[in-house]
């Protein structure tokens, strides 16, 4: 249901558990540093070690691109630090050690992915930027960079996030509220505003800022995942399809869409599909997409195909043994 096209900047799972990964903890986001090359975020979730990275942008020659974009994603694909590379390299502090994916933009060149590991002793990564063929367009690759957010209005949407995973929305409204006065016109402002929104359950106002923000940027990728899971909230599956598809589309290398395609595809009991793409948020998500499989295994019983069901589970309760509603289907099926 979707082609392999260009990659994105950023951007749920499987089920209720399975999408929100989970949606009130909602991953590390950091909006973008508008001084350019370092970066300090606040990745933290407790603890005192902290690792860096220094991202090195070459040309195909091997020389420093004087001017890049780069992304920094958490392990479920969530926004955790944007920087301009400036003279071929980008740097990013205060983080917590683990996997990241690193993503890079730059006029006339294709946008390039790499995971890297980050660790206490700091990590240097070197991206190679591949020249766009002659004759397709001269920019970038991929959607067009979310715009650069001033300091002050990093700091008031940061503080928002933080009360918003923190489970706390009546703290984030002050300061959502005011950067969306700074800011009415920026992507990720109103789709963090309807984040915030959606914790308080006004579900029209925070579908109001998400279209907003996809009218933005076509291909934010988050903002169309939170509207496809409106919609199956509201159990209008074939109305979650559209969003997920550009969502797929924006960013082909994602787990996160192929995932939440597999979710409408089993609520419409369309199985062989559903199968498909969990299947495929697995290969592309490995160890990150492993909340997919309870629906997976849903699925392949529908298909009539157990065994490979009780294997699936096997595997998923292997890395996640306190589950208990994976366990009873689990049992379920092997007292049948």
């Amino acid at each position: 249901m979707a082609s392999r096209n260009s990659r994105h900047l950023l951007g749920l799972g499987v089920l209720v558990a399975i999408l929100f990964t989970p949606l009130s903890s909602f991953g590390q986001r950091t909006p973008t540093n508008s001084q350019g090359g370092t970066m300090s975020t606040n990745a933290g979730m407790g603890g005192s070690t902290r690792g860096s990275l220094m991202v090195m942008v070459r040309d195909p020659s091997g020389g420093p691109i004087d001017l890049a974009f780069v992304t920094l994603l958490n392990n479920f694909g969530e926004l955790v630090g944007q920087a301009r590379a400036d003279v071929g390299r980008a740097e990013f502090g205060n983080l917590n050690p683990g996997d990241y994916t690193v993503k890079v933009i730059s006029n006339g060149y294709e946008t390039a992915e790499q995971l890297v590991n980050v660790n206490a002793a700091g990590t240097i990564a070197s991206i190679t930027l591949k020249a766009v063929s002659p004759g397709t367009a001269a920019g970038a690759s991929g959607p067009p960079a979310m715009p650069v957010l001033a300091p002050k209005i990093q700091k008031l949407a940061a503080k928002a996030l933080e009360a918003v995973r923190a489970g706390k929305p009546e703290d984030a409204r002050q300061p959502i509220e005011e950067a969306y006065r700074l800011a009415p016109g920026h992507p990720y402002v109103n789709f963090l505003y309807g984040l915030y929104l959606s914790r308080t359950n006004d579900w029209p106002g925070a579908e109001l800022h998400w279209q907003t923000a996809i009218g933005m940027v076509a291909k934010y990728v988050d903002p169309l995942l939170y509207l496809s899971d409106d919609m199956l909230r509201q159990n209008r599956p074939a109305d979650a399809v559209p969003y997920i598809n550009r969502a797929i589309e924006a960013d082909p290398a994602a787990w996160r869409p192929q995932a939440e395609m597999a979710r409408a595809l089993f609520n419409q009991r369309q199985y062989n599909d559903a199968v498909q793409h969990a299947d495929r948020a697995l290969e592309l998500g490995h160890a990150q997409a492993v909340s997919v499989e309870p629906l997976l295994a849903r699925a392949l019983v529908a298909q009539g195909n157990k065994d490979r069901a009780i294997t699936v589970l096997q595997n998923y309760l292997h890395d996640r043994p306190t589950d208990s509603d994976a366990q009873k289907m689990l049992d379920s099926l092997r007292a049948q």
